[in-house]
């Protein structure tokens, strides 16, 4: 009720009392007036100030209904929404006639016709205002000015711009020494005392309006209808209690609940209400098919277990993808729904977003069951994560321990895990299995792959590739858990097979795609095959912008990775990046186990090691495939690349002896392999170039020639650019010589030009950076692999150049700068900034 005591009231900081105000001193005759505000808005404040001027004015002022008002009197009521119909309806008519003047604030009431009555009969004779949240600027005119902005802006925060709210913050931190506080400071103090504001006036609240309070504060919309439900009132109770929860100065726009006030209403409610209110309003929701997704998460995540909410999580988990997906599925989990529809979504979710902690968690719970396909499901599981952790050993073991008898469905998968571990025996009883299976799309496709993966070490290519270009096409996009895609094994089998149409070709038909659409977690292997094919065709711009556009994360994409980025800098000849390469890769390589889908990147990875001479880091894992190439009879299909990475192992390492092993594993596959043909022959040609004036019989241009376009014709440009090059320094005849100097430049292609410069290095240094003279561009080519400490044979392998011609470049670039010596030379190289950006990032 108003207090009579109040004289000038602190109205500042409030614009449309002020409006209001303003606009009753210019009126000569009184008005009626309507406030509408929460609790605590200020609403009993102005209409204080408005039977103060009438008093002022000599107006008696009558503040009950019930009192003889006589015209020129002034009825000032506060609190209209408290009053009973009957008084509302007399309080109308007396505003309606305009005999006596009528000033009447109240709270909102939606569903109170009579109210709305009463304000509009106001507002026909006089004005009706409501007043708004007070914003942080009012809060600092309020304050006096006292507050910095940062502070006030605080303090509307919390408090939802609540005026007796605030007023109760300014009093705090003005009675506080602030003198000397930190902003944040004061924020704390002003914390306290709205936060023990909001207590003291919810607690004077009823317990329907706070529940009603504590099902905004949920999230949940105010229609009487689900209020009635949840709150366990009838819905003209319910639609009271709402009208007077957005009275109370604690709900916003649109219903939403104050959240700084979160922590009073626990406190004032008491938490196990709320949590017995949360699940009263999610079932509500849930029987009328209304639940959020986030109220359901939210539900999940309290506790809550109901078949309902399960079901509805289960229908979220489906549609969504990625972490999305792992969130969903573990809520409907928690839910209570039934671990043989949740399990592998999930875990396909927990791969395909490389949770592989949380994939191998429901993998352990079902390995440790009493049923059988649940157990056969964990088999799989854990199986696809040691996959993805470069160790199928252990996912050869886990399908050895289920065994092909109790593998049933998954029994594909447990062939395609043995064969990559080198168990060939074994993988061929659990395909018989495979093929026994109900012939659904996903066994299908599952059988063909490993049909074909088994044919890969047994029949010629065109049976494996058939096979499992079959499951490509057969293949359903599912959430079905493979330790291998059948996309990414048909890439691998063409690049094995020196295929670069066909592997294009199969990541065409994937859409494999680096702008972010799609499963990008699922993407990421394909993509880096897409990268490795694209710089196995020598396109090295593109398999550096495509490596790098993948965000990797298991370690199967991380080797895969570190190959790539040390392939492409061997291929641009760059010395330094290959050092870098080598270097960031150690801890995978460490990490890594020989598998059948390793052996490209391994064998990369290798002839990294030679060239930075760390070749006994790397010699346990060359064993190693060595052994698992042995144990499946050598297979040309997968050996060939392997053998072929020797070959250039022992090239590169000056070994030639080391290099006659692998040439003749290459010559054996030859007759059941065209492309094991190919790099025997290739392979057979370097060896006497290697042997120069000792080959015997003699060798020729013309067959180094050959092999070197043997070599690009299969995919392996980069090598037959080498072998020409390699070729024409050993060779006698010049003409010859230049021939294969000339089919380099066409096979390999010249390297860009300052590539193991960084991207604003120039290539050629601006005049009068060096000295004497400025280099020519084939002169600053020269010198930055000079000073990366190459050989003249190196260099003009990467040139395509013969040593001899390097030789003489040196020995002017030696001239133009006056150095007396080789060190001096090299010294103002380094001085002039050459290799100085090779080991840039």
């Amino acid at each position: 009720m108003i207090d009579h005591a109040v004289h000038g009231v602190a109205l500042v900081g409030m614009p449309e009392a002020g409006a209001l105000l303003s606009a009753l001193a210019a009126d000569e005759q009184p008005a009626h007036i309507g406030i509408s505000a929460v609790a605590g808005g200020g609403k009993t404040l102005l209409l204080s100030a408005i039977a103060d001027r009438h008093r002022s004015a000599g107006r008696a002022v009558i503040t009950s209904v019930s009192a003889a008002a006589d015209a020129g009197t002034a009825l000032v009521i506060d609190d209209a929404h408290d009053l009973d119909d009957t008084t509302l309806a007399r309080l109308a008519s007396i505003a309606a006639t305009g005999e006596v003047t009528v000033a009447v604030a109240a709270e909102p009431r939606d569903h109170r016709p009579l109210l709305r009555d009463l304000f509009t009969a106001i507002g026909s004779h006089g004005r009706v205002v409501t007043l708004s949240a007070v914003t942080a600027t009012g809060v600092v005119e309020r304050s006096g000015r006292r507050l910095s902005p940062a502070v006030a802006t605080a303090i509307a925060r919390m408090s939802g711009g609540n005026r007796a709210a605030i007023d109760a913050a300014i009093s705090a931190v003005t009675a506080h020494d602030a003198t000397d506080s930190e902003p944040r400071t004061m924020i704390d103090v002003a914390a306290e005392a709205i936060s023990a504001y909001h207590h003291r006036t919810l607690r004077r609240l009823d317990r329907a309006t706070l529940g009603v309070l504590t099902v905004a504060a949920a999230g949940s919309t105010l229609d009487p209808d689900t209020v009635a439900q949840t709150c366990d009132l009838g819905t003209t109770a319910a639609t009271s209690a709402i009208d007077a929860s957005r009275g109370s100065g604690f709900l916003g726009d649109s219903d939403t609940f104050l959240a700084d006030a979160t922590p009073a209403l626990t406190a004032v409610v008491g938490a196990h209400q709320i949590a017995s209110t949360h699940t009263a309003l999610v079932r509500v929701l849930l029987a009328h098919n209304a639940l959020p997704l986030e109220r359901a998460l939210a539900a999940a995540a309290d506790g809550m277990v109901d078949p309902a909410l399960a079901e509805t999580l289960v229908d979220h988990a489906r549609a969504a993808r990625g972490h999305r997906a792992v969130t969903i599925w573990s809520a409907a989990r928690a839910a209570g729904a039934d671990r043989s529809i949740c399990d592998r979504p999930l875990a396909a979710a927990a791969l395909g977003s490389d949770d592989l902690d949380a994939a191998d968690r429901i993998a352990d719970e079902a390995l440790g069951a009493d049923d059988r396909a649940t157990v056969a499901t964990g088999v799989r599981i854990a199986a696809s994560v040691a996959a993805r952790r470069g160790t199928y050993s252990r996912a050869a073991q886990l399908f050895r321990w289920l065994g092909s008898d109790r593998a049933g469905t998954d029994a594909a998968a447990g062939a395609v895990a043995l064969i990559a571990a080198g168990d060939r025996p074994s993988a061929e009883d659990f395909l018989t299995v495979a093929e026994q299976a109900p012939p659904t799309t996903d066994n299908t496709a599952a059988a063909h792959l490993a049909a074909g993966l088994l044919a890969s070490v047994t029949d010629s290519p065109a049976t494996a590739v058939g096979a499992v270009l079959r499951s490509v096409s057969t293949a359903a996009d599912s959430d079905r858990i493979e330790l291998e895609s059948a996309a990414g094994v048909a890439v691998l089998l063409m690049l094995h097979t020196g295929d670069l149409a066909g592997a294009t070709s199969v990541l065409a038909r994937r859409e494999v795609r680096a702008d972010g659409a799609g499963d990008a977690r699922g993407d990421a292997r394909l993509l880096l095959l897409d990268a490795w094919t694209a710089m196995t065709a020598g396109d090295l711009s593109r398999a550096a912008a495509l490596a790098s556009s993948v965000t990797v994360g298991c370690h199967r994409e991380r080797l895969l990775a570190h190959a790539l980025r040390a392939g492409i800098a061997r291929r641009r000849g760059d010395s330094g990046a290959l050092a870098g390469a080598w270097r960031d890769a150690q801890p995978a390589v460490a990490e890594a186990e020989a598998d059948l889908f390793a052996l490209l990147p391994l064998g990369e990875l290798r002839l990294a090691a030679v060239r930075c001479g760390d070749t006994d880091r790397f010699a346990h894992l060359a064993a190693e495939v060595d052994g698992l190439l042995a144990a499946l009879g050598d297979p040309p299909i997968w050996a060939a690349a392997w053998h072929w990475y020797g070959v250039q192992a022992a090239i590169l390492a000056g070994t030639p002896d080391a290099l006659v092993p692998h040439a003749r594993a290459l010559g054996t596959a030859a007759d059941a392999h065209p492309y094991a043909a190919a790099l025997a022959r290739a392979g057979r040609v370097w060896l006497r170039v290697l042997q120069g004036d000792d080959a015997d019989p003699p060798l020729s241009g013309d067959e180094i020639d050959l092999a070197a376009h043997d070599l690009h014709r299969i995919g392996h440009g980069f090598d037959g650019a080498r072998l020409a090059a390699e070729g024409a320094l050993r060779v006698s005849d010049t003409r010859s010589a230049t021939s294969l100097l000339q089919t380099a430049r066409t096979i390999g292609g010249a390297p860009s030009a300052g590539a193991s410069a960084g991207p604003e290095a120039p290539a050629v240094p601006a005049p009068g950076a060096i000295g004497l003279a400025t280099l020519s561009e084939r002169e600053a080519e020269i010198a930055e692999k000079l000073v990366l400490g190459l050989t003249y044979r190196e260099i003009g392998a990467a040139l395509f150049i013969s040593a001899k011609t390097v030789e003489h470049h040196v020995a002017r670039i030696r001239r133009r700068l006056g150095s007396t010596s080789r060190s001096e030379m090299l010294s103002t190289l380094r001085a002039a900034g050459y290799g100085a950006t090779a080991s840039q990032p």
